[in-house]
Order: structure tokens, then C-alpha cells, then sequence
């Protein structure tokens, strides 16, 4: 390879860097198609180079053969002096990884509209028995225009994703538990991986975390995530539901297609409704992780070295007998070998799990200096108040990952202080609708005690708990902490009785207040704090209504709207003139109008608005007023498509869906 080609393709500039080499925008000089070319040097990630370049020859083969509109299509592959490279499709756009970095937090439209994507491209790999391995946002590219695209099919694989030297390539945040233990894997895990990015998507933050790969491989195999709806209340229900079931750790209890979970996540707002506030998840001690973790990557190897231990004891024994001596010295040789030849086999599989046995022994050792270090400052600090010597005080929970956890000893409310112990524990893990409401635990407090937060250690029998919030009434309820068990403390809060009764004319609209979905409907009861509400109706063949309303501490307000008919369809072809399109000149939007975009494929798609039906077939453009409108479109032989919009004057809104056939 130059500095300006890469095999026969001319390199045009730099995409990005990685661990794994560099991708580069590229041109194909025989045809004039530009690529993106992904390279990677083998022999500098310690990887067997002929083996190596076999293994992604295949991968690159089978995933060559893979022709969908949302996975990148891969060209040609070939390797030059050591480096390996895979020409692929180039698109314009940006990675799943950049755009959660910018907003943190996608709206559940957007998310379904990306994960119906994902899940379609999934399917279509699977169906052919060929799975990706590494399904991650930054595996992920949507184009301006929505279009999504799944990158690297294959290279996981073909990777190992290990080199010989036991580095790990990237992090482990988004395998399955199969994956982690290296048990055969098929479609569920990828699955399960796009579980993890629908948490993310949703709630901004990684169901399993920690600062090290240890702590995380452990997490996602033995301990289930927070809900979403837990880090979040304004988190649907039913939305929570699906992702819980998503990252079920059995493959078996998991969704079991991409069309599956789709179906489910289009009409989460009709399940998830009978969610139990309440669920126990069992607790595990330092010990036990170290058991556990040892048990997850050794794979056995404890039992391989030990057999020629054995061998060459009896071989040292034997040797005591001189007439034999000759003959056991040749044996003994020949036990060594064999016994050097399994050890080397086992070798990273043993230096492995004896780095997770001694981070594990240290991180114990840590917790018990804690817990000594502690108890003894909450005995300094109850002799200076006048208080009897504690039995029991608070450790810190080094492996908690919660917003809050209890680290120090809580402050006194001039009430019995709570029964902990340091020995016989459980735990309670507190949230409340809404969040950031103050705890408090047999009278005694914390200020980082506040909702949501994980309280550890505490002793097995009945506690007091008693939750406050300005604007809402105190709640308190008793809780049973049982021995080495984690036990979910909800609590919704009531508001000082201030409530919006919203009616509409018809009855049925979707009722937002300040930009967000209620899961409501017309008519409703909905508790809000006291101050200044917006409230925006939402339904089908009808235009947009908002409503302001000023909540007053201890009210009732009425809120009332009669929801305007929208007129009859009134498209147009989407065959903008030759000189916009020559110019890159956008549709210009009518003014006190939405427009409205759509495109499918294949095209020629019936368009029906309500209960009408329009001249046109896609793809057209559409001006259309305010308001929302149930789209559906059907193609002869294909899956019929429901959508519903919410238009909104002065913008721009586009619909592209890709049918999938009946079968």
C-alpha cells in the first residue's frame, strides 16, 4: 500500500481511526465509484496472519452475499503487505454512537423508526445464518434522510474479538451473556446487543457499566439492568416492558426476531400497563462474583493443568527406586511434556481468570478496610453526641452504579437509628413517580438519600420508609429487607391535588403536557404541579389543539378544545422541477403549512389519509395544515404500513419505508 492507494483503489481522505486500523474514503479508478475502505493490520494486534486472513476472507465472502437496504453493501476485499482491507458502500451521514453523543436521549418516534430499520436488516442476515456479533451504535450510519444502515457485518467474527496476546478489541457493553462465556451464538444475541442500544437510546445511560471489562462481563451475566422506567418515570411503561424483555438473560425469554420485537415496540403503549412496582433480584456477595467470574472464564482450565500435576507427582515418587530410575526419568520427561503442552493450552484461559480471582480478592479486601474504617468513625461521632456505640453502621457499596448511594453514616432525625448490619444483609433500591424525592430509613437521613439511589446492607426484618417531595405529599410505607436479597422500593407521589381534567370534542386525543407523550387520552385526569402548563391534543383527522392552563395549588381546571376536521387530501407528484434538483434547492413549505415527503420502495404505493384514498402514488409531496394524520400504505404482495404524523406549520417531514414482503 501508498500513501494514495489502497489494493487498486485511490485513497480520496480519512474517514476515522479505530483499534482496529483506519478507514478511508476511497474511489474505485475503474468504474469511478467512491467506497469506504476499512483497513487492518494484523500482524500489530498480535492475530496469526495466514490463519487470520483466511478467517476474514470467509466472513467478508459471506457477508458479500448480503444485499439489503439497511446493511452496507460490502464490494471486494482482498489483503496487501499484511494489511487486510474491505471495500464497502460509502454513505453520507453519521453514526448511531455521534448522534447519541450530541442528544443523549432520542424521542420514541425516532427510536422506533431507527430500530424498525435495525431490526429489518437483522432479520434478513439471520434468515441467510449469518450473524453480526458487534451490533453497536458506533456499527450503525444514518443517512439525512433517515435511511439506516448496518456497518461490519462479519469482522467480529472473523476477529475472534481477542488477539493471542488476550487484549480485548473494544468493550464488552453490548455482548450477550452467551457471548461473554463463549457458548455458540445465533440471531438472539445479536438481539440481545440491539437491547442494549434501545436502553441507551432511551434513557442515555448503558444498562451495564463499570470501571473495568470484570465488573461488566459479571453484570451482564448475573445482574439484571434498572428498568428504564426506574431511571425515568416519563419512560412509558410499555416501552420499559420491551426493552426488560429484550435483555433477558436466557436466549429462550427473549424476543425471538427482529419483526417480534418490532411489533411489541410499534404498540408499546398497549402493553406494560400491569408492571409490578415490585421485584426481587437475588444479591451476591465479593466471594461469590469471584466464584462466578472464575466459573464464566476459565471455561474448566483449573481441571486441565491439575491431571499432569498428578502425573508428575507419581513420576517424583517412582523415582526413590533405583533399578527404575532410567526408565521413570524417561517418563518422567514425557509426563512433563505433556503436562507443558496442556498448561500452554490453557494458558490464557488460566492467566485470565487468575487476574479476575486476584481484582476480585483486592476489591474485597477494600470493602472490608471500608467497612472497619467506617465503623469506626460512627463510633467516634455517636460518643460526641451523647449516643450508646452503634452495633452495626453503613459501608459503602463499591459495585453500586446508582445516582446515590449510602456511603457514610446518615444523619440522625433524633429517632432510633436504622437496624444495619455488617454481616447478614439485604438491600433496598428506592424510586418514586416522580423522582428526586427525600428518603428516609427508621427516621434517619442522608442528604444524597434522594430517589433513585440504592440503600446496601441493611439488616433482614421490617423497616420504616417515608418519602417527601416539595409540591407532593408525604408518603410512608414499612418495607421487609430479607438476608442477601435486593428488594425494589416504588413509590408514586401525590401532588398537593392540583389536576387538569382535559376533555376534547371528539373524545380519543393523545394528550401531551409540555412536550411529552402522557400515554393518556381524552378524557383524562392528569396531577401537575402548580405553575404554567402547555397542553396539545393529538388525533388522527383532526387539526393539532393547544391549550395553556396555570395550575393553582388545591384546584381542579378544566380544559376543554372541539377538535377541527383537516380537509380533504389535496397531493401531488414528488417530481421537484430539473432546475431544483440540478441545484440542490429544497421543496419550498407553504407558509401556515406543513410539508409532507413520501417515498418508498418500491414505489407506487396507494396512499390512504383516514378514510381516503389519494390520486397519487408514492412518491409524492404533500401541503398539508397542521394537525394529525394516519397514514397507511399498501403494496400488491407486500406488508401493509400504518404511520401516524404529527404535523406541525413550517416544517418539513419526510416518510420513507421499505416494504417487506408477504410470505
Amino acid at each position: 500500500m501508498s500513501a494514495q492507494t489502497v489494493g487498486r483503489y485511490e485513497v480520496i481522505g480519512e474517514l476515522g481511526r479505530g483499534a482496529m486500523g483506519v478507514v478511508y474514503k476511497a474511489q474505485d479508478p475503474t468504474i469511478g465509484r467512491v467506497v469506504a475502505m476499512k483497513t487492518m493490520r494484523l500482524d500489530t494486534h498480535g492475530l496469526e496472519t495466514e490463519d487470520m486472513l483466511r478467517r476474514f476472507k470467509n466472513e467478508a465472502r459471506a457477508a458479500g452475499l448480503l444485499s439489503h437496504p439497511n446493511i452496507v453493501t460490502i464490494f471486494d476485499a482482498g489483503e496487501q503487505d499484511g494489511m487486510f482491507y474491505i471495500a464497502m458502500e460509502f454513505i453520507e451521514g453519521t453514526t448511531l454512537h455521534s448522534m447519541l453523543a450530541d442528544q443523549r436521549v432520542l424521542p420514541p418516534e425516532e427510536v422506533i423508526k431507527i430500530a424498525r430499520q435495525i431490526c429489518r436488516g437483522l432479520d434478513y442476515a439471520h434468515a441467510g445464518g449469518i450473524i453480526h456479533r458487534d451490533v453497536k451504535p458506533a456499527n450503525i450510519m444514518i443517512t439525512a434522510r433517515g435511511m439506516v444502515k448496518i456497518m461490519d457485518f462479519g469482522i467480529a467474527k472473523a476477529g475472534g474479538g481477542m488477539t493471542n496476546t488476550g487484549q480485548v478489541l473494544g468493550t464488552p457493553n453490548y455482548m450477550s451473556p452467551e457471548q461473554v462465556k463463549g457458548k455458540p451464538l445465533d440471531g438472539r444475541s445479536d438481539l440481545f446487543s440491539f437491547g442494549v442500544m434501545l436502553y441507551e437510546m432511551l434513557t442515555g445511560e448503558k444498562p451495564f457499566i463499570g470501571q473495568n471489562v470484570t465488573t461488566i462481563i459479571y453484570k451482564i451475566v448475573h445482574e439484571n439492568p434498572i428498568a428504564p422506567r426506574d431511571l425515568d418515570v416519563t419512560i412509558h411503561p410499555g416501552l420499559s416492558a420491551v426493552v426488560t424483555k429484550a435483555l433477558a438473560k436466557d436466549p429462550q425469554d427473549r424476543y425471538q426476531s427482529g419483526a417480534e420485537l418490532i411489533r411489541d415496540l410499534e404498540n408499546y403503549k398497549s402493553i406494560g400497563s400491569n408492571l409490578s412496582a415490585t421485584s426481587v433480584i437475588p444479591a451476591t456477595s465479593p466471594s461469590e462474583r469471584t466464584q462466578a467470574l472464575s466459573k464464566v472464564t476459565a471455561n474448566g482450565a483449573g481441571h486441565a493443568a491439575s491431571k499432569p500435576a498428578g502425573r508428575a507427582n507419581a513420576a517424583l515418587n517412582n523415582l526413590t527406586h533405583p533399578h527404575r530410575r532410567g526408565l521413570l526419568e524417561i517418563a518422567l520427561l514425557v509426563g512433563l511434556i505433556v503436562a507443558t503442552a496442556v498448561v500452554a493450552y490453557s494458558y490464557y484461559q488460566v492467566r485470565t481468570a487468575r487476574k479476575l480471582h486476584e481484582a476480585n480478592v483486592e476489591l474485597e479486601r477494600k470493602i472490608q478496610e471500608q467497612q472497619l474504617q467506617q465503623a469506626a468513625a460512627a463510633k467516634v461521632l455517636k460518643q460526641a453526641e451523647g449516643v450508646p456505640d452503634p452495633t452495626a453502621t453503613v459501608p459503602a457499596d463499591p459495585t453500586a452504579d446508582s445516582p446515590a448511594d449510602i456511603g457514610k453514616t446518615p444523619q440522625n432525625t433524633g429517632r432510633k437509628s436504622p437496624n444495619l448490619s455488617m454481616v447478614h444483609h439485604g438491600e433496598l433500591r428506592f424510586t418514586s413517580q416522580p423522582s428526586g424525592a427525600k428518603v428516609e430509613i427508621d427516621g434517619w437521613s442522608d442528604p444524597r438519600w434522594v430517589t433513585p439511589f440504592k440503600a446496601s446492607n441493611l439488616a433482614p426484618g421490617q423497616h420504616n420508609i417515608t418519602f417527601s417531595k416539595p409540591g407532593y405529599g408525604q408518603e410512608s410505607r414499612t418495607s421487609r429487607v430479607t438476608e442477601n436479597k435486593s428488594l425494589l422500593v416504588s413509590q408514586a407521589l401525590s401532588s398537593a391535588s392540583t389536576t387538569l381534567a382535559v376533555n376534547s370534542k371528539p373524545a380519543g386525543a393523545s394528550i401531551l403536557l409540555d412536550g411529552k407523550d402522557t400515554g393518556k387520552i381524552t378524557p383524562a385526569q392528569i396531577v401537575v404541579s402548580k405553575g404554567e402548563h402547555k397542553v396539545v391534543l393529538h388525533k388522527a383527522g383532526f387539526r393539532e389543539e393547544s391549550l395553556a392552563a396555570t395550575a393553582e395549588e388545591g384546584q381542579t381546571q378544566n380544559l376543554s378544545a372541539a377538535m377541527q376536521a383537516l380537509p380533504p387530501l389535496q397531493m401531488e407528484e414528488n417530481h421537484p422541477p430539473m432546475w431544483r434538483r440540478v441545484l440542490g434547492i429544497n421543496d419550498p413549505i407553504p407558509a401556515g403549512k406543513g410539508l409532507v415527503r413520501i417515498r418508498t420502495y418500491p414505489e407506487g404505493a396507494t396512499i390512504q389519509v383516514g378514510t381516503q384514498i389519494a390520486q397519487w402514488k408514492t412518491p409524492v409531496r404533500w401541503p398539508v395544515p397542521p394537525g394529525t394524520y394516519q397514514i397507511v400504505l399498501k403494496v400488491d404482495g407486500y406488508k401493509t404500513v400504518t404511520r401516524t404524523l404529527h404535523v406541525q406549520s413550517d416544517r418539513a417531514y419526510d416518510i420513507d419505508e421499505i416494504f417487506e414482503k408477504q410470505r
